[in-house]
């Protein structure tokens, strides 16, 4: 039973769960449709590239026109409409497929119409943004409400996120919580440096990158070892140099900026602690659950983050890891001083992060999860 995997792109470094989807869930019979079919091509499953763009007709005037109507349909309903629309039905007809599964909410709005026309259920696996800033305008919000009447499922990977989904709209029945796993082979406990601290993740607001920078200067205080590898990039960069310049931490910080994750696995391996100081931002962009998590809990370490959104539905306070509140920099400062001045502690918990990774978060598991909520019967 063919499946269909929409998202924007196949490539994003950050995305590894949605690769992981297209080779767990149904390998072998998966087709996928994106708006950027560079790296689409590695996932080797057939690929529809849907661009949408304005139309271009002759005349001035009649280009203008359309493009006013174009974006007034695209603001009012984002489905796709026209010739990309019917591109969607045909690929979908053609390849059999039974079941659609739309990585973010954007793409399951995109997709709702073309869904409906051919009967093909269309779940909407939402991720973070989708569900908390990317919904406030009350435009999208109805949107929301129409996709939730006519999609078969939606999913979310944590219960924070469903919940907010339910205040959205989304009738209770059709709601499913589906944490994103992580390929455990990948990963191997083995003693770290001591002293050597990773955090990653975009350089944003709602990672506030600055936060852990801040806590990581009270620990190079206590700690002459303390290093702190931060791997990720984005608008906040150049505010943290600068906060690592203002702090005198240019030796003890590295800034990796973007990298493969082969190189955030080699760097997990030589670690003793992660940290992560999720928040809310200004916006209210909220995270899902964050798979550099569930990474570093298979990869053995303790885990320092906060109490948002998902993060304690998998790091178990006192048990995996510590969680502070949002913004407790002071709070986060002391939880990395006191794993660290108790390497034991830290060991311990390294273990049982790996064992809860094992029992729940694996991607075997999400897609089994997956099957089972689309109805797509076993691999």
């Amino acid at each position: 039973m063919p499946l269909a995997i929409v998202a924007g792109s196949f490539n994003k470094s950050s995305e590894t769960f949605i690769r992981a989807h297209v080779r767990d869930i149904s390998p072998g019979r998966t087709v996928l449709l994106c708006r950027d079919v560079d790296g689409a091509d590695a996932m080797e499953e057939p690929v529809l590239s849907v661009i949408r763009g304005e139309p271009g007709p002759r005349h001035l005037g009649e280009r203008m026109a359309r493009s006013i109507r174009w974006r007034l349909q695209h603001y009012i309903d984002p489905a796709l409409r026209g010739a990309d629309e019917r591109r969607v039905r045909t690929f979908l007809l053609h390849h059999g497929v039974t079941a659609v599964l739309a990585e973010y909410g954007m793409n399951g709005l995109m997709l709702r119409v073309a869904c409906l026309r051919t009967g093909i259920p269309l779940y909407t696996h939402f991720h973070g943004y989708d569900a908390t800033s990317g919904a406030r305008t009350a435009e999208r919000r109805w949107q929301y409400r129409r996709l939730f009447r006519d999609a078969a499922g939606i999913v979310a990977p944590s219960e924070f996120l469903v919940d907010r989904l339910r205040t959205l709209g989304c009738p209770p029945h059709k709601l499913h919580v589906s944490p994103c796993g992580i390929d455990l082979a990948a990963f191997q406990v083995k003693p770290g440096e001591h002293g050597r601290i990773l955090a990653v993740g975009r350089l944003v607001e709602k990672k506030s990158p600055l936060s852990t920078l801040r806590a990581f200067a009270r620990v190079a205080a206590v700690f002459s070892e303390a290093h702190l590898d931060m791997v990720g990039d984005g608008p906040l960069r150049e505010v943290c140099l600068r906060e690592i310049r203002d702090q005198g931490l240019g030796a003890r910080v590295t800034m990796h900026g973007a990298r493969p994750h082969a190189t955030v696995t080699a760097l997990m391996g030589r670690s003793s602690l992660y940290v992560q100081h999720s928040v809310e931002s200004a916006d209210g962009d909220c995270e899902g659950l964050p798979v550099g998590i569930l990474e570093a809990m298979g990869s053995g370490l303790p885990v320092v983050s906060t109490w948002h959104s998902g993060i304690p539905e998998a790091v178990s306070h006192g048990e995996t890891g510590l969680l502070v509140a949002e913004h407790d920099v002071d709070g986060m400062a002391e939880a990395m001083i006191s794993l660290l001045k108790d390497p034991e502690l830290g060991e311990r918990m390294g273990r049982a992060g790996r064992a809860r990774v094992e029992a729940r978060f694996t991607n075997e598991q999400t897609a089994s999860r997956l099957r089972e909520i689309m109805g797509l019967g076993s691999r």
